[in-house]
C-alpha cells in the first residue's frame, strides 16, 4: 500500500503543478477492482445526500454514485446541452484517470436535463452532470469502485492520496448485501381513480390546434399524485427486476428524487457508432400470449398509431442528417413488449463524425416528437401554454457518460418525482388527427399504472 500511495501522490503532484500553471482546477479519478458488489447496495448504504443510479440489466451495466466531486451545471436556456458538451471536453483534458490493480480506469458522470430549458422543480436545475465522490460501476468485464476529487494549486498530494485510498477501502468494507430483488405490487394500485376531466379537455384543445393546421402532433401529459413516498432502494430493486429491457434510473438532489424505468433510448454513443430508436404507438398487453399477438397485430395496423410513429421516425432521421450522421439502412418496425404495455418500436443507428460526444447528439435529438410533437417548436410552445403540469425532468434526457464522451441517455419516461410524503407520476400520449380523447386517457392510465403498484409496494 505504501508504493500505491507514493505513486498516487506523485500523480496528484503533477496535476497540482498543472493547475498552478494554468490557473484552472484539475481532477483525479482512481478505480479499484470491486469483486461481486451489487451497485444498488451503495444506494442502500446512503440514506441521505446526493445519489445517482443507472441500471441496464440487458447490457449487464449498472452504476451507483454518491456525493459530488464536481458538477457540470450549464446556464438555463436553449444552449444548455451544447454548453454541457463543451464543459465535458474541457474536463477530459483536465482529468487524470488512475487505475489500481488492473481496474477499468474509465470514470463516469451521471445526470440529466429538464424537458424545457428553464427550471421548474426545486433542486433540479435545467441540466446537471455529476462526477461522483464515490461510485460502483458494474460492466460485463467486471466491477470497479471509483473515487474522484478536485486538484488545485494548494492541494497536498500525500494527504489527498491517503483520503482517496481510504475512501476506496471503507467503501469495499461497508457496502453490504443487496436488498431483496422482488417487491410485490400493492393491491391499492387497482383502486386509484385514473379519470381526469382536465386531461380530456386538454386533448380536445390539442385536436382543435391540429384541425386548424397549427400542429401535426402534440404529446399531452398528465400527472397522478399519491400520498406515499417509497423506500428508494426497494423501489429501484422492483423496477430493475420487472423492467429488464429498460434503464432503471434515479437522481436524488436534496429531499427530492426523480426516478423510473424508461424504455426509450434517446441516443447511445460508442466511439463513432450511434444507436437510437423511435418508440411511439401504445397498446395494452393481453392476458396470454395469444391475446398479446392479437393486440400487437391490431397495433401494427392502427392508422392513428402508425401516423404517430411515422412522425418520430422521420424527425429522428432528419435530425441525424443535420448532425452529419451517416445513417444505417432503416430496420423494420416491430412491437416492443413490456409489463402492461406494448409499443411500436423502430431501432435506428449510424456513424457520427469523429470527435462527436454523446451530449452533442443529446442536443441534436432532444426533444423528439415522441415526447413533444411536430413541428417541434410549435408543439413545445403549445405544451408550455396548455399543459397544466410542470414537466421538470420528466421527458428530459437522463443518463451517463465517460470523459471520452461515450455513454447513453434515455428519455425520462415511466417515471416519478418523489418528495417527502408524496409521489407524482407523469405520463403522456401523442395526439394526432383522429385521436380520441378517451383513448388517450386510457393510454396514459396504462402508463401511470405501470409504476404505481411497485411504488405503493415499496
Amino acid at each position: 500500500m505504501t508504493d500505491v500511495l507514493s505513486r498516487l501522490a506523485d500523480r496528484i503532484a503533477v496535476a497540482r503543478s498543472r493547475a498552478e500553471l494554468s490557473g484552472e482546477s484539475r481532477f483525479i479519478t482512481v478505480t479499484l477492482p470491486a469483486g461481486d458488489i451489487d451497485p444498488l447496495a451503495l444506494i442502500e448504504a446512503q440514506p441521505s445526500g446526493e445519489v445517482a443510479y443507472w441500471d441496464q440489466p440487458d447490457l449487464r451495466l449498472a452504476i451507483a454514485a454518491v456525493g459530488s466531486a464536481h458538477r457540470i451545471e450549464p446556464d438555463a436556456g436553449p444552449g444548455r446541452i451544447d454548453e454541457a458538451a463543451a464543459a465535458l471536453r474541457s474536463m477530459r483534458a483536465r482529468t487524470d484517470q488512475v487505475a489500481l490493480e488492473g481496474a477499468d480506469r474509465r470514470a463516469v458522470l451521471l445526470g440529466g436535463f429538464s424537458f424545457f430549458p428553464e427550471p421548474e422543480w426545486p433542486g433540479f436545475p435545467t441540466g446537471r452532470l455529476t462526477l461522483p465522490e464515490l461510485a460502483v460501476i458494474r460492466r460485463p468485464t467486471g466491477s470497479t469502485l471509483m473515487v474522484a476529487s478536485v486538484v488545485v494549486g494548494d492541494t497536498n498530494p500525500d494527504r489527498l492520496a491517503g483520503e482517496l485510498t481510504g475512501r476506496l477501502e471503507r467503501a469495499a468494507a461497508q457496502i453490504g448485501e443487496p436488498i431483496a430483488l422482488v417487491v410485490p405490487d400493492h393491491a391499492a394500485a387497482a383502486e386509484y381513480d385514473l379519470r381526469d376531466p382536465v386531461y380530456l379537455k386538454t386533448v380536445a384543445a390539442a385536436l382543435e390546434a391540429i384541425t386548424a393546421g397549427d400542429l401535426s402532433k402534440v404529446v399531452v401529459a398528465r400527472r397522478l399524485t399519491v400520498d406515499h413516498s417509497p423506500d428508494l432502494p426497494r423501489f429501484l430493486a422492483a423496477l430493475r427486476h420487472r423492467y429488464t429491457s429498460c434503464a432503471t434510473f434515479a437522481f436524488r438532489y436534496g429531499d427530492a428524487i426523480f426516478c423510473g424505468a424508461t424504455p426509450e433510448r434517446l441516443v447511445r454513443l460508442d466511439g463513432v457508432s450511434i444507436s437510437t430508436a423511435a418508440i411511439a404507438g401504445t397498446a395494452p398487453r393481453g392476458a396470454n400470449e395469444s391475446q398479446d399477438e392479437v393486440i400487437a397485430d391490431r397495433l401494427r395496423h392502427d392508422p392513428k398509431e402508425l401516423e404517430e410513429h411515422r412522425f418520430v421516425v422521420e424527425d429522428i432521421q432528419r435530425r441525424l442528417g443535420i448532425a452529419e450522421v451517416t445513417i444505417d439502412p432503416q430496420a423494420a418496425t416491430r412491437v416492443m413488449r413490456l409489463p402492461g404495455l406494448q409499443h411500436l418500436y423502430t431501432p435506428m443507428g449510424g456513424t457520427a463524425p469523429v470527435g462527436t460526444n454523446v451530449l452533442d447528439m443529446v442536443g441534436a435529438l432532444h426533444p423528439t416528437p415522441a415526447v413533444a410533437g411536430s413541428p417541434g417548436g410549435a408543439a413545445e410552445d403549445w405544451i408550455a401554454r396548455h399543459e397544466p403540469i410542470e414537466r421538470g425532468w420528466y421527458a428530459g434526457p437522463v443518463g451517463y457518460c465517460d470523459l471520452a464522451g461515450n455513454g447513453e441517455f434515455r428519455v425520462g419516461l415511466r417515471s416519478a418525482h418523489l418528495e417527502p410524503g408524496r409521489s407524482t407520476l407523469i405520463a403522456g400520449a401523442g395526439v394526432v388527427a383522429g385521436s380520441i380523447p378517451e383513448r388517450e386517457l386510457e393510454e396514459t392510465g396504462l402508463k401511470l399504472g405501470a409504476l404505481l403498484g411497485s411504488l405503493l409496494g415499496s
